[in-house]
């Protein structure tokens, strides 16, 4: 079964790096003592007392629990952030033969470094565990069936846009990564869970989203090969290559904005300046 995921997990493991690396800087956890801040801030929340109750068991001890490399303060790892919570409820919500058992939350920087030594898994350009933003369910010590059905639940999610998964082999866990189109929606179901009410499914299960891309020109110019002519022409009406480019749009992009960069050859100007492009 493993085997079978390696081109999906590959595939969403570069999905992951693309869409997350950009907030690596500004979320990353650097030591413990992050940690201990989001939990007092609200950045990281603890998982709901009495998981059992959501389906969930937690590895505290035993092989490769939570926190492993720091035991005498495992409490504070038993935590990621609310959506990724949320997120793990709901995928525990969906798997009716039996709970389903959590071996990592959040993590720090310097914990991922003394992973590294013991876990290939661990070394990786986007940290999710130390965004607070993943969580991995065991398949050992599952029961087959079960275990079956966390992959076809996790591969319903992920055909939905719901999540990113990763099959690691190493460990033999699922890694699972809410999509960021969908952490307001999870952060949503852990609020209705502390307080009790119930969250149900979201109304919109039309598929995974497609990206739509929305731009105003600010200023137009011609091609250097074409300049001397559109301006020779005075504003008289001439149809000329333009190209359009998304740079002036970076700093939008580092603000967390979701821009996808472009470049379109081939339309043409008018003294109008007026024209609806094909950019759907």
């Amino acid at each position: 079964m493993v085997t079978a995921q390696a081109a999906r997990s590959a595939y969403h493991a570069a999905l992951i790096r693309d869409v997350y690396e950009p907030y690596v800087s500004p979320l990353a956890l650097d030591g413990f003592n992050d940690i201990e801040e989001g939990l007092v801030t609200g950045g990281l929340v603890r998982l709901p007392v009495d998981p059992q109750r959501f389906n969930l068991r937690v590895r505290l001890d035993g092989t490769n629990p939570i926190g492993e490399k720091d035991i005498a303060r495992q409490a504070s790892y038993v935590a990621a952030r609310a959506a990724t919570i949320g997120c793990l409820l709901d995928v525990a919500s969906r798997v009716k033969s039996g709970p389903i058992e959590v071996t990592s939350l959040v993590r720090h920087l310097e914990y991922q470094q003394q992973l590294r030594m013991t876990n290939a898994n661990a070394a990786t350009d986007v940290p999710t565990h130390a965004l607070g933003l993943a969580f991995d369910i065991a398949m050992v010590n599952t029961p087959l069936p079960t275990v079956l059905e966390i992959r076809d639940v996790l591969r319903r999610m992920s055909d939905a846009g719901d999540i990113f998964v990763i099959v690691e082999r190493q460990q033999l866990v699922f890694h699972v990564v809410p999509q960021p189109s969908r952490l307001g929606w999870y952060s949503e179901v852990y609020a209705n869970t502390v307080a009790g009410q119930p969250w149900g499914r979201r109304a919109d299960e039309r598929g995974s989203l497609t990206p739509v891309v929305t731009t105003a020109i600010a200023s137009l110019r011609p091609l250097p090969a074409w300049a001397a002519e559109w301006w020779a022409a005075d504003n008289a009406p001439v149809d000329l290559a333009m190209a359009v480019h998304g740079d002036d749009l970076a700093d939008s992009a580092r603000r967390g904005l979701m821009t996808r960069y472009f470049t379109f050859i081939g339309g043409f100007l008018s003294a109008t300046w007026q024209k609806t492009w094909p950019w759907a």
